[in-house]
Parts: structure tokens; C-alpha cells; sequence
């Protein structure tokens, strides 16, 4: 189960890279990529494997002008996305 208790962390058969405002996710396994938005691509980089969700979703409401409780479903869902896509693990 994916919430703001989880940490987040790509698979190490996963690429990340930012572009400008954008990022892409290469999935080395299936040869598929996924190009990310700004908020995404954010979200990525500070998914290290030690902050939490949540952590994070308070990182980036001070860096984006949004609802801190949308940032959250927002963080939530988007995570559950990369796990179901197979380019990022939750603990």
C-alpha cells in the first residue's frame, strides 16, 4: 500500500534524467519511457529512499503553489503510478 508513510526510490533498472522543466524515466526492462512534469520530475528527485512521501509532499508545497492536502493525493497517486509501471519500489 502506497501513503505518505511510504518511501519512495526508482528501480535500479530505472534511468532518470531532467530536462529543462520535464523529466523522462526509462524503464531498461520493457524499453519504455515516460516523460514526467515539472512537479513529477521534483518528486523524483527527492525520492531517495529515506524521506517519506509525505516528506516530500511538504517539500513540495513550499515549492509550489498548490493546496498542501492536494500536493499529498496528488504525490500519493502519482507514486502508486511509477510502482504499478515497474520503474519505482514504495517501503
Amino acid at each position: 500500500m502506497i501513503d505518505l508513510g511510504t518511501t519512495l526510490a526508482l528501480q535500479t533498472r530505472t534511468r532518470f534524467r531532467r530536462f529543462e522543466e520535464e523529466g523522462i524515466v526509462i524503464n531498461q526492462k520493457t524499453a519504455e519511457a515516460l516523460v514526467i512534469s515539472e512537479v513529477g520530475t521534483r518528486l523524483l528527485e527527492l525520492s531517495d529512499g529515506t524521506r517519506t512521501l509525505g516528506e516530500c509532499a511538504a517539500l513540495l508545497a513550499g515549492e509550489f503553489d498548490a493546496e498542501p492536502s492536494v500536493i499529498e493525493e496528488d504525490v500519493v497517486r502519482f507514486a502508486r503510478e511509477l510502482v504499478d509501471a515497474g520503474v519505482a519500489a514504495g517501503t
